[in-house]
């Protein structure tokens, strides 16, 4: 039988461990919006210059958000594939690695994000609303109890196959959604298929002749999100701007639908097809027809969010400005066509 271990955080687990880097060098660097909830691996999207701040990590780590509502979202990820090792980013990761002979860095991993863990974390947040985070001393002292280091590395090597297939499972996706948005590229961008016709000047640029510029609303119902009665308690997720947040027992919408973030994190869209409950900082797109769902979904990912984000404190977008963008609108039967072309990717992606 398994020996528990039990102890504080910081003597069990390296907490912020020490990373050199050398000021004015470039490094790869990770933000916290490319960071996908309760997906294990992330890789940095963009190098920058080391002047000072930020958390400094190594290829294995694991970086823990400890800002709302990035840590509620279940903000935690494993780094890998780091140029030459190391890398840097967001002051608002901690950054955890296992401590050699005592914990596998691996399972660190899985400790953390394990449901009784956030839940304590967020019991240590301070500061004013909206912008709270996780006391670092109070998260070092934290006692956790753990097993012996054989029975870690065991947890860890079955729990990293799943998510080795989760892993092959999402790039399978990526590139299924990405054969769809190319052709939504060349029918609807480049008029591929419509070169042959008459093209008219429009406020959006030339377009063909029996297309018009209409507005999101004339492809969607736009309703806001609510906060749920019960959370952590059901089989429903719960969607916030940041894509899964938890459950519920309850169930707001059981339709196609499309969620996006109103308040926090803003610009990304989440495809949803089963009974879901979207949060009050998210907003929802119903499609006004059956058929327009996969042109809707295209045209929502090619949005430029931030032409119509407001808010002092944090980013906000409002019904109003979504409902009101101007997007290019082909005849109805064209959009038929492209959602029967490519319905069968996104029936794969589901499945």
């Amino acid at each position: 039988m398994s020996k528990w271990i039990e102890g504080k955080l910081r003597d069990l687990v390296e907490v912020n461990p020490t990373v050199k880097l050398i000021k004015g060098e470039i490094y790869p660097f990770v933000s916290m919006d490319v960071i996908q909830p309760f997906y294990k691996p992330v890789e940095a999207k963009e190098e920058r210059e080391f002047k000072s701040g930020g958390a400094k990590f190594e290829n294995g780590d694991t970086l823990f958000a400890r800002i709302t509502p990035c840590l509620e979202n279940g903000k935690i990820a494993q780094v890998k594939n780091l140029k030459n090792g190391k890398g840097f980013g967001s002051t608002e990761f901690i950054v955890l690695r296992g401590k050699e002979g005592i914990t596998d860095t691996d399972f660190v991993y899985y400790l953390v994000t394990n449901k009784s863990f956030r839940e304590n974390a967020e019991r240590l947040m301070v500061g004013t609303s909206g912008r709270q985070r996780v006391d670092k001393q109070q998260f070092e002292d934290q006692i956790i109890s753990i097993p012996d280091l054989e029975t870690q590395k065991r947890i860890s090597s079955i729990l990293g196959s799943i998510d080795k297939k989760i892993e092959l499972n999402v790039e399978m996706n990526k590139t299924l959604e990405e054969m769809a948005m190319t052709l939504y590229k060349h029918w609807f961008v480049d008029f591929g298929p419509f070169q042959d016709g008459e093209f008219v000047e429009s406020e959006l640029g030339v377009i063909p002749n029996n297309w018009k510029i209409g507005q999101v609303k004339d492809l969607a119902k736009v309703l806001s999100g609510k906060r749920p009665k019960v959370k952590d308690i059901g089989e429903y997720p719960i969607f916030g701007g940041g894509g899964p947040m938890g459950v519920t027992n309850e169930y707001l919408y059981n339709e196609p639908i499309f969620i996006t973030g109103r308040v926090g994190t803003i610009g990304k869209v989440f495809r949803v097809s089963k009974p879901c409950w979207p949060s009050d900082n998210s907003l929802v797109l119903i499609p006004l027809k059956v058929y327009y769902y996969s042109f809707l979904y295209a045209v929502l990912k090619n949005i430029d969010f931030s032409l119509i984000t407001g808010g002092s404190t944090q980013p906000l977008i409002t019904q109003t400005s979504l409902k009101s963008i101007k997007v290019i609108i082909p005849p109805e039967e064209t959009i038929e066509q492209y959602n029967k072309q490519v319905l069968t990717y996104y029936s794969l992606i589901d499945t």
